[in-house]
């Protein structure tokens, strides 16, 4: 379903055609949540980043890459030129644990710092292969984009009328509502889940 067929939908059982700015902000909101509900595989996506110098410590702020950039899956080191080969997978560590049991410094890993992803391999880099999840296309409503939206759109519809209904004190038919999106979100995750994201 596109944006305007999620709406007429929401519309239908909600019965509050008035409510047109607050049932777009709904649809959005249950959009992204539905999304966030785990990490699926239709999320990801990957690209490669190259930078401007050989250097054995890199960085780059990921939704410059990505401009819906969610989260980090993998990093990938990539060797060669435009026909060269993928090599190993980074590992991801948190900056605490930068240290090896012998008070070296990690290489062949990645964290993230602040908004920035750095990179400290082992020799000098100057390409590599980022996976990451992203977030769905929400705005301007003709860009509307969501996998959830078009393979099981009830996961958004169902969200969607439920904030509806809870703001305008229907309690019964919105908890109703609660119990169809937990079901959706356990069918989105049978059919869609990936496996748990490296960082």
């Amino acid at each position: 379903m596109n944006f305007q067929e999620i709406y007429d939908e929401v519309i239908i059982i909600t019965k509050r055609p008035d409510l047109v700015d607050r049932t777009k902000q709904a649809i959005r909101s249950a959009t992204i949540k539905a999304h966030h509900s785990d990490f699926y595989y239709k999320d990801l996506i990957e690209i490669p980043v190259q930078f401007t110098n050989l250097f054995f410590l890199q960085s780059f702020l990921p939704t410059e890459v990505v401009p819906t950039f969610r989260m980090v899956k993998y990093i990938r080191l990539w060797q060669g030129g435009i026909n060269g080969d993928v090599g190993k997978f980074l590992e991801p560590i948190q900056i605490e644990n930068s240290l090896d049991q012998y008070k070296n410094i990690k290489t062949d890993v990645y964290y993230m710092a602040g908004q920035l992803l750095q990179i400290r391999g082992a020799c000098q880099l100057d390409k590599v292969l980022f996976g990451c999840y992203t977030n769905p296309v929400i705005t301007p409503e003709g860009s509307y984009s969501s996998w959830i939206a078009n393979e099981q759109p009830y996961a958004i519809v169902y969200e969607a009328a439920r904030q509806i209904l809870k703001s305008i004190s229907f309690t019964e038919q919105a908890n109703e509502y609660s119990t169809l999106v937990g079901e959706e979100y356990a069918e989105l995750k049978l059919s869609y889940v990936d496996s748990v994201p490296l960082t």
